[in-house]
């Protein structure tokens, strides 16, 4: 099924594009000094990693529909696209609040927490739009 993604599935694809490059940078820094982690060092590794591996899973997905006309069963494990694409998103966004709220030391954020947080949003609001979509979901639900 190749044809033009919708608004929905470009946010969804852009916020797990933007959640695994964002993985690569630094998450949390030191307040001086160059010494940082990214979600794929030890210590964050793998609770860090599941909002990334949620966004290229659900954008994944959807670019495989979309480019390569890949066809998905209907349901995964008696969810249906869209349910796995909200469970996904809100999975994600979980995580990257309770790393917001935990207390992170004398570490600041970096770019790299920021950016997934981000992408989380775009994951969820994607998500909702695919939902809300005027023409259906096209094949996902």
């Amino acid at each position: 099924m190749k044809s033009k993604p919708t608004t929905a599935e470009i946010v969804l694809m852009a916020g797990g594009a933007a959640a695994l490059v964002f993985s690569l940078f630094a998450f949390y820094q030191a307040p001086v000094g160059d010494l940082s982690f990214n979600a794929w060092d030890t210590g964050l590794f793998p609770i860090a990693t599941y909002p990334a591996l949620a966004g290229v899973i659900s954008g994944g997905v959807v670019a495989l529909r979309r480019f390569a006309g890949i066809h998905f069963s209907s349901s995964v494990g008696g969810f249906s696209w869209l349910q796995v694409h909200l469970l996904l998103a809100i999975f994600a966004g979980l995580i990257m609040a309770g790393y917001l709220i935990l207390d992170k030391g004398a570490a600041d954020f970096g770019i790299g927490f920021w950016g997934m947080l981000v992408a989380t949003g775009a994951l969820i609001a994607g998500a909702v739009m695919l939902n809300n979509e005027p023409s259906g979901p096209r094949g996902l639900a």
